[in-house]
């Protein structure tokens, strides 16, 4: 790009490309308007022209002498002439009889064969300078008498000075018209082009305060879907949008991040600052470590849990495929039951399902579910799971006998870090991002979560899904 060119602004461009295309229109117009029109206002003259000629020639024809010459009459010659064109008349020798002119002035340059032209009625017309610098148009027009002789010639000239000031005002009116115009065109696109490209100012001022205050709550105001420009202002209110879920999704996940790791860390410091100490016994100092590690390992948990909710919440994007959702529930069950030997984990029934998801993300939802199943069922008790396909739908059930639901409870256990009531009585190390993990995987794949009591007691978590389209 040239230099001269960078430094326009679009809405310059714009509006200087607007206002030359409009102006070529014009001239184009215009000049095709003033050719028409000289061309059909020369025509209509020569037509006068050659009407004035005919006329002339009839009334010379009945001016003759008994002999069949001309003899052109004084009052006759200044009654035509008195329309504004010159009258010859020539004799069949071609000797000038009568001239409506002064004495002196010059003869149109005639040449034997417009005579020849004449004589075959070819009303052809031609155009000359007069010394005065005028330019006329004349014609010559054969006088024939009644009986068919030719006794001479008619030259009727006339000055073209009229059409040309009707030529010359058409002009002028054509180009101050279009100088009239293009400079409202080029200040109305200038207007026009500041109104389009109005939400890319937004967009550009947004930009800049979002990058000094960090604040990605701002947006481009009048952004609407229906043109170029609007989609782009649209495009980027919804960008804005994904940064702002992103950021504060980052500020959720570093605050649950220092929140959460700031107990188990204090619990292995402290540990660790007991089992320093001289002269501790043994078995003291091996339960302190083994305190410390459980801490660890209720940390590592804590981690994952946090990556996943923050991966969750910042719009991630899972890899959907086909998955056998039968299968995957016996593996998990299979999984969970070496981790939870303390309670009897099986698979009461399953139908085969197909679902359109994520594998790695539906493990984990089966393992979310399995894991507290266990961990809120106390020893000896029994967690069953079952798939069954019902309404072109997949429900998938984990049931347990543990400790049941409370009441008050049951409207927030899908909250971040929230725990219920009797899960910190039984389980003070949970973490509370279990369930909210769960209810972002069900979402992701168009499902539905629920937890409702068991009959006899304990828990019953249902998750449906669509089956996919055979």
């Amino acid at each position: 790009m040239r230099p001269s060119a960078a430094r326009l602004s679009i809405r310059t461009r714009l509006a200087l490309i607007y206002t030359g295309l409009l102006a070529s229109g014009l001239i184009a117009f215009g000049a095709g308007t003033f050719v028409v029109l000289r061309a059909e206002l020369l025509r209509s003259f020569d037509a006068s022209l050659v009407a004035n000629a005919e006329h002339a020639a009839g009334a010379f024809a009945q001016d003759v002498d008994t002999a069949g010459r001309l003899r052109p009459s004084e009052r006759l010659l200044e009654q035509l002439a008195s329309t504004g064109g010159r009258v010859i008349v020539v004799d069949e020798r071609r000797g000038v009889v009568a001239d409506s002119a002064p004495s002196g002035t010059p003869a149109p340059p005639l040449r034997p064969a417009d005579f020849d032209d004449a004589d075959t009625d070819a009303h052809i017309v031609h155009e000359f300078m007069s010394a005065e610098g005028d330019r006329r148009r004349f014609t010559v027009q054969a006088i024939v008498l009644p009986t068919g002789q030719h006794v001479g010639y008619v030259i009727w000239a006339d000055s073209t000075r009229p059409l040309d000031g009707v030529l010359q005002v058409v002009g002028t009116a054509l180009a101050l018209g279009g100088l009239l115009v293009v400079g409202g065109a080029l200040l109305g696109g200038f207007v026009l082009a500041r109104r389009a490209l109005a939400p890319v100012a937004d967009v550009t001022e947004t930009a800049r305060a979002i990058s000094l205050s960090g604040d990605f709550a701002a947006r481009v105001e009048g952004g609407r879907r229906g043109d170029e420009v609007g989609e782009l202002a649209v495009a980027f209110n919804e960008m804005l949008e994904a940064l702002e879920q992103n950021h504060h999704a980052l500020q959720s996940f570093l605050g649950d991040a220092s929140h959460q790791l700031r107990t188990p860390l204090t619990t292995i410091r402290a540990n660790l600052d007991l089992a320093e100490r001289a002269g501790l016994p043994a078995a003291e100092r091996e339960a302190i470590l083994a305190d410390a590690r459980d801490e660890a390992e209720r940390m590592g948990r804590l981690i994952g849990d946090l990556l996943s909710l923050a991966r969750a919440e910042s719009g991630a994007r899972l890899e959907f495929a086909p998955v056998e959702l039968d299968a995957l529930l016996v593996e998990s069950v299979r999984r969970e039951r070496q981790a939870a030997p303390h309670v009897r984990m099986s698979v009461e029934s399953v139908e085969p399902a197909v679902v359109e998801g994520d594998r790695d993300r539906l493990r984990e939802l089966f393992g979310i579910l399995l894991d507290n199943a266990a961990r809120y069922t106390p020893p000896g008790g029994r967690v069953a799971a079952a798939l069954e396909v019902h309404d072109g739908r997949a429900v998938a059930r984990v049931t347990d006998t543990g400790i049941g639901l409370d009441e008050t409870d049951r409207a927030r256990l899908f909250e971040r870090l929230y725990r219920g009531s009797r899960a910190r009585a039984m389980r003070p190390s949970g973490t509370g991002l279990g369930l909210a993990i769960a209810r972002w995987i069900v979402d992701s794949h168009a499902g539905t979560i629920e937890l409702t009591d068991r009959e006899g007691g304990g828990t019953v978590a249902t998750v449906k899904l669509p089956v996919r389209a055979s």
